[in-house]
């Protein structure tokens, strides 16, 4: 009996979650211009899909102190090309290509990449230190207090990536794993910009 209450309750919540990304997905009926969200052509069949924003859209601002003591503040990087990574320690898929955020930025950041890891392990250090030791993370990080989250949240899941051009206008996101052969020519297209 108790089983049979935790599995209909567990229905009932994935009906509603359905529901919801169903409806929040339809375009709306009132402009004929509207259309769904398509992928960029898939470069990678392993990694997430990129998703290119449909119109203009300027990313939400916002300023966080990073682990380091610095400040990190959004608008501050208008001629720099964004990548923001919002992931946990807990997250299987992070670990898979928080090194390939290493080797991009490695490659990259002199020619205008930033990126910003956005962590949201409630642990907080004692938990992300290790990580970031692991694969021996060379760009900056924030464990987010709800800062981030207020403004690009609730995530579909973790990792969720989003990429800003230089004039600070969301272009790409992706919920998953996003591999290096998918990000990288996109990043080399937005620094040309």
């Amino acid at each position: 009996m108790m089983l049979r209450k935790v599995k209909t309750g567990f229905l009932m919540a994935l009906v509603v979650l359905v529901g919801w990304s169903c409806a929040s997905d339809q375009p709306d009926q009132n402009r004929s211009d509207s259309k769904p969200t398509e992928t960029a052509p898939r470069l990678d069949p392993y990694s997430a899909p990129l998703y290119p924003a449909q119109n203009k859209a300027e990313a939400k601002d916002f300023s966080v102190q990073l682990l380091g003591g610095e400040t990190f503040q959004l608008s501050q990087q208008k001629g720099n090309v964004v990548l923001l990574n919002i992931w946990a320690t807990w997250c299987a898929p992070c670990h898979e290509e928080t090194p390939e955020f290493v080797d991009l930025y490695s490659e990259y950041r002199d020619q205008g990449l930033e990126i910003l890891g956005v962590s949201i392990d409630e642990q907080g250090r004692s938990v992300v230190d290790p990580f970031l030791e692991k694969y021996e993370v060379n760009y900056p990080v924030v464990i987010d207090d709800g800062t981030i989250m207020d403004k690009y949240g609730p995530t579909m899941g973790v990792p969720t990536t989003y990429i800003i051009d230089k004039e600070g206008s969301l272009r790409y996101f992706a919920v998953g794993a996003v591999t290096i052969k998918e990000l990288e020519p996109r990043i080399q297209e937005l620094l040309k910009e």
